[in-house]
């Protein structure tokens, strides 16, 4: 896993932790949803983070029993995660200010 995912979802149990824990500890609202509304431009601009992302999740693919269902699965999953990533992003739920407002900041 790359060191910029890595660091992507330290920020993201850093922030839910806080949440939870400290009374929200000066992190405010508004610098809840930009950190994270700019590390989601940040992921989805930078080709080299998608494609790890996508390599990383296709071994989910793993699971399946059938060799060749499984390689279709991969190729599928690393291929076109951009286009999975965009439209999981656009489903209720998933902005940056349903997230900050999960963890208890807005």
């Amino acid at each position: 896993m790359s060191m910029f995912i890595r660091a992507f979802l330290l920020v993201i149990a850093i922030l839910y932790v806080h949440a939870d824990n400290a009374g929200n500890d000066g992190i405010t609202c508004a610098f809840c949803k930009a950190g994270l509304a700019s590390m989601t431009q940040q992921i989805q601009s930078n080709n080299d983070v998608m494609a790890q992302m996508g390599e990383s999740i296709s071994q989910g693919c793993d699971q399946v029993p059938n060799e060749l269902q499984r390689r279709a699965c991969r190729l599928t999953l690393d291929d076109n995660f951009p286009l999975f990533l965009q439209n999981f992003l656009q489903q209720p739920g998933t902005s940056a200010d349903d997230f900050c407002k999960d963890m208890g900041y807005c």
